[in-house]
């Protein structure tokens, strides 16, 4: 699938094509990782929050596991198949990651992986989907037809955060 969408700042046309996630997308989604949460995940979380969730550049060789411990994964690449954004969808419903470069947010870019995600849900026969979604998240699954079911805080790294527990019935 081919996602036309205007490009940033004006420079013109762009087109991102969704397509499944591969083990050499392992580095570049460790990139978009943290331009996501250090770029756009800024504007919700303090500076010590941020340092606590992404204090350093993930390891590619954690996004490597995750292209290939059973998960679903889907990219939104670009004009040079570069990865922007990507989304993924475990066993049971779960969506544990969706991330969005700052040059690829606002463009659709997420609602189209998302689109592609609840298609897949739907034909694997999911019938329920839940997602731990941050603060940045939170409208975006609203949007989708999510549910907040409640408001989770928790520590990490000596630091206290919060994020939603979200579901959404699929019929």
């Amino acid at each position: 699938m081919t996602l036309a969408t205007k490009g940033a700042a004006g420079s013109g046309p762009s087109a991102y094509r969704i397509r499944p996630g591969r083990p050499e997308d392992a580095a570049a989604l460790a990139e978009v990782f943290h331009a996501a949460v250090h770029g756009l995940a800024s504007r919700h979380y303090t500076p010590e929050q941020i340092r606590a969730w992404c204090p350093e550049r993930p390891l590619t060789e954690v996004f490597g596991r995750r292209l290939s411990d059973g998960r679903q994964l889907w990219v939104a690449a670009d004009a040079e198949d570069v990865p922007a954004a990507f989304i993924d969808l475990e066993a049971d419903g779960h969506v544990d990651m969706l991330f969005c470069h700052p040059r690829a947010a606002g463009l659709g870019v997420a609602a189209a992986l998302y689109a592609d995600l609840e298609a897949a849900a739907r034909q694997d026969g999911l019938t329920r989907l839940h997602v731990r979604a941050s603060e940045a998240a939170r409208g975006f699954f609203e949007r989708q037809g999510f549910a907040v079911q409640q408001r989770c805080v928790f520590e990490r790294d000596g630091v206290m955060m919060h994020n939603y527990l979200m579901e959404k019935h699929l019929f």
